[in-house]
């Protein structure tokens, strides 16, 4: 079934693997970019860019964008890097919600959203039980180097997740491990997973692809690395087992 999306963050390097691989299958991508040179990029993937700006749009603007797009699934996929706390949380947090807010009022239903791994209340929560020595090193070590980041993501699905009661979304949290720019395998590591290995932004864009078309995904937050699982199976035996990696940690 062709489904018409829209992506938040086109220009971002998993989203323009998002919009090559719906295109090449007949879908609709609607790709709002900030930078109008980034437009002819855009359309050599396959999809349509909207020039707006996530930072300076209200949740009205991105309603009534998403509502001219005819879209029927809206995917987040903007990020501000991490590196000003600032922008990272105009973009990642209340951006995000922003466009939660505008999917709701758009009257769109399917709501995916990229966020990270780990990703969590480590202050007020209990870790996640798989989690080994090397998990924990690691969950220092990336909350040292980029907590506003990850503060500004948790923040962000927590608000989804917290609030779906009054937005109503059939959401999808995709949260991947560390990402690459190799090529991608097809196969990946999904659910219950250690930190330590890293992703390729194209299997993530692949893993969701695979999650618009698998409906089964709805209201789970998805852990996703390395690994050697196909990634359709891998969705599917998560989606299987609701197993959902942010529960009990916001």
């Amino acid at each position: 079934m062709a489904v018409n999306t829209l992506i938040f963050g086109g220009s971002g390097k998993c989203a323009r693997h998002i919009t090559r691989l719906l295109a090449a299958e007949g879908h609709t991508v609607h790709s709002i970019i900030r930078n109008p040179d980034q437009k002819s990029d855009i359309e050599s993937l396959g999809g349509k860019p909207i020039v707006q700006s996530i930072e300076e749009a209200s949740v009205e603007d991105l309603a009534k964008t998403i509502t001219q797009s005819k879209a029927t699934t809206v995917l987040w996929c903007a990020g501000a890097g991490g590196g000003n706390p600032e922008r990272t949380k105009a973009v990642d947090n209340e951006g995000a919600i922003r466009s939660m807010d505008a999917t709701a009022q758009a009257g769109v239903k399917r709501y995916i959203i990229i966020s990270a791994i780990d990703v969590r209340d480590r202050s007020n929560k209990p870790e996640p039980e798989w989690y080994d020595d090397n998990d924990r090193q690691r969950s220092e070590k990336v909350w040292g180097f980029i907590g506003p980041y990850m503060q500004a993501k948790f923040a962000a699905d927590r608000n989804l997740v917290t609030e779906n009661e009054r937005r109503g979304l059939e959401f999808t949290i995709v949260r991947p491990g560390g990402l690459t720019n190799e090529p991608g395998k097809g196969t990946i590591a999904a659910g219950k997973v250690h930190l330590d290995a890293m992703i390729s932004r194209e299997d993530v864009a692949k893993m969701v692809v695979e999650c618009i078309k698998n409906d089964s995904t709805k209201g789970l937050a998805i852990d996703c690395v390395g690994g050697d699982t196909p990634i359709a199976d891998a969705v599917a035996q998560v989606a299987k087992g609701r197993i959902d990696s942010f529960a009990g940690r916001y």
